[in-house]
């Protein structure tokens, strides 16, 4: 009786999910696990309970190129883990693949009756080995953080970083009665002394009239009335640190001079306006900076990337802790402290059994000869069979690679179905050779066996709306020819999709004088309004053909029209004899307004109008000693000496 209590009690315990656990969620029959952490438990007014999670990624579910990106950054691992790494053989490296998860910040809710059990996720150690991961049931590890929307891979802050790269050089304490030789003046800045003549009263009544100022200034600053719209709003963010800071500065610089430090505080532009970052930020920047912070903690370098770029990170560290300090963040304590307490602490989930993938019933242990055997162990005896693979090639897993393939999101084995080839398929009556799951063929040498492989490859289709595939290289030229309408290059050893020639019509002498002799024929302008008009085209090279036979006519030239005068248009248009306005009757030259002066001066003319410029010949008493001193010309090609110049002997 004890012992099937604590058996009981166990099985309980496994069934019992809590917040913070790493569980399996089961979204698709057909589909591996989900791996995921429980964040929140909360029950529904239907009385079911949901959990709001955060999602994990496996390779498979990111691209090609980040996935490269993440193997740059496993290969970058110290050398006793890459040493490791090498030692592993090609299963177990096959397998490590699929203990590696992705992090990622997104947070989802999903109903808690889709979880199917536990695991265990953790960041990877640089001290623990890579084979522990693979010794553990459900272990899985990850390195790097995913970002969904951004598709983007970064580096997990969870590390402790610890070495000379990380920690500062500290300097050796001095011993006794030794000196310090250091100038502390180039090493500090002296900001407040306690000795001056001044009482602690004076000092008060001090930072009072700063504070007066301030709030004077604030309801001098149209922004900031706007934002305190009350006198007491005003006086409270007067009186926060910034201004007694502001105070004691201004107090140091004027060696503690009450007098000189006040008349300090109200310059010619107006009172000194000291502001934190309570009052710089807007409230939707604030209503921005919680968002955030509710969704990455105090991550601060995410939240100026994603929610506030226009912030400095300063800015956001400074305003993180003075908000620490408002009612604000008391009350959202208390609501959170409310809300836990109201939401459950753990939930318990039944076994579940999916049998809508089997293929046949759990009685026993089914042995099947003549059937195909499992995908991944090649197994024929099963208690349980259940289709994996496209439908079309009938695959199939027993129950215990089934259970792998739900919760790794791979097979224990390499296979071309799985996304890779299959390397190595030792035969179990000899070590040394391989033999092929598709035809049994067996091969001395591993490398024979992966280029035989390559003649199992199904083959696909090129065009990425479709992507179907095919066991017979005539069926993708018939599914090329009759869906996409292109043809398939048979003698290459891959489907080489031919696409349509563009060419370019160029016509002839001959076709464009027909255009002209049968004009009254083809009717260009009327078949343009009519595009689907046909020509009759036989027509149209018979009466080509007499026409060149009786000789070419003289096709009359279009005469030039001449574009008419305004008077004659309006003369047509109904209104004769307008009088022309004075201002648009073209004056003479000579009574054109001459300015007063003349900034340049024309060129000289001669007699019959051409330009009078003289015409320097290029003479060697001319030629002037340095660099470019010759003028440029373009009319012909210069030499070295006229570039460069002569050099005086």
């Amino acid at each position: 009786m004890d012992y099937h209590c604590s058996k009981l009690s166990d099985i309980m315990a496994a069934n019992m999910y809590r917040v913070g656990d790493y569980v399996y969620f089961e979204t698709s029959s057909t589909a591996p696990y989900q791996i995921r952490r429980i964040e929140e438990l909360t029950k529904t007014p239907n009385g079911n309970v949901e959990a709001k999670v955060t999602c994990f990624y496996r390779r498979k579910d990111i691209s090609s190129s980040l996935v490269l990106m993440a193997d740059k950054h496993q290969s970058a691992l110290d050398d006793e883990q890459e040493q490791e790494v090498e030692l592993l053989s090609e299963s177990e490296r096959y397998q490590l693949k699929y203990r590696e998860l992705f992090l990622s910040r997104q947070v989802e809710t999903l109903p808690a009756t889709h979880i199917r059990g536990k695991c265990t996720v953790t960041l990877l150690n640089e001290t623990e080995s890579m084979t522990s991961y693979l010794n553990k049931e459900d272990c899985f590890f990850y390195t790097l953080v995913f970002d969904p929307h951004q598709k983007t891979l970064l580096a997990d802050k969870g590390e402790i970083r610890v070495g000379s790269k990380y920690q500062a050089d500290i300097t050796p304490l001095l011993s006794e009665g030794e000196e310090d030789s250091r100038q502390l003046k180039d090493l500090e800045t002296l900001v407040y002394t306690p000795h001056h003549n001044l009482s602690d009263k004076k000092i008060d009544q001090f930072l009072i009239i700063c504070r007066s100022i301030g709030t004077f200034a604030r309801a001098l600053d149209c922004s900031s009335s706007v934002k305190q719209p009350s006198l007491h709003m005003s006086a409270a963010a007067a009186s926060r640190d910034i201004t007694l800071f502001h105070a004691m500065d201004i107090l140091h610089q004027n060696n503690y001079d009450i007098a000189r430090a006040i008349s300090s505080l109200v310059t010619s532009k107006g009172p000194v306006l000291c502001r934190d970052e309570m009052e710089e930020w807007s409230a939707s920047e604030a209503n921005l900076f919680e968002e955030a912070l509710e969704k990455y903690g105090k991550d601060f370098i995410d939240i100026r990337q994603d929610f506030l770029p226009w912030k400095s990170l300063k800015n956001i560290i400074d305003y993180y802790y003075m908000w620490k300090t408002t009612d604000r963040h008391v009350q959202q304590k208390r609501v959170k402290a409310v809300e836990a307490e109201s939401r459950l602490k753990q939930v318990y989930i039944p076994n579940y059994n999916n049998k809508s993938t089997t293929l046949n019933g759990p009685t026993g242990e089914n042995v099947v000869s003549g059937g195909r055997p499992c995908e991944s162990c090649y197994t024929l005896s099963s208690p349980q069979w259940y289709a994996w693979g496209p439908q079309h090639m009938h695959c199939r897993l027993c129950q215990v690679c089934w259970g792998f393939w739900k919760r790794y999101g791979g097979l224990k084995y390499p296979s071309k179905l799985d996304g890779e080839f299959q390397i190595s398929a030792r035969s179990s009556d000899n070590d040394s050779t391989y033999s092929c799951r598709e035809c049994n063929k067996v091969f001395n040498r591993q490398e024979q066996l992966t280029a035989h492989m390559a003649t199992h490859r199904p083959h696909r289709c090129g065009f990425t709306s479709c992507g179907k595939e095919f066991k017979l290289k005539s069926h993708l030229v018939r599914h090329c020819a009759s869906v996409h309408d292109s043809a398939v290059r048979v003698g290459s050893p891959r489907p080489m999709i031919k696409t349509r020639v563009a060419f370019y019509l160029c016509t002839t002498p001959l076709t464009r004088l027909a255009r002209r002799i049968c004009a009254h024929i083809l009717q260009p302008h009327h078949a343009a309004r009519n595009p689907f008009r046909t020509i009759n085209v036989v027509a149209v090279k018979q009466e080509c053909q007499n026409k060149l036979l009786e000789g070419l006519p003289k096709i009359p030239k279009a005469k030039p029209r001449k574009p008419g005068s305004i008077l004659n248009i309006s003369h047509r248009l109904g209104a004769p004899n307008i009088p022309i306005p004075e201002w648009l009757i073209a004056l003479p030259k000579d009574k054109l307004p001459q300015p007063e002066r003349l900034a340049f001066l024309p060129p000289p003319r001669g007699k019959d109008g051409q330009l009078l410029i003289p015409w320097l010949p290029h003479r060697e008493e001319n030629k002037c000693v340095g660099i470019n001193s010759v003028m440029p010309t373009i009319l012909r090609k210069r030499g070295y000496e006229q570039q460069n110049g002569v050099d005086e002997k």
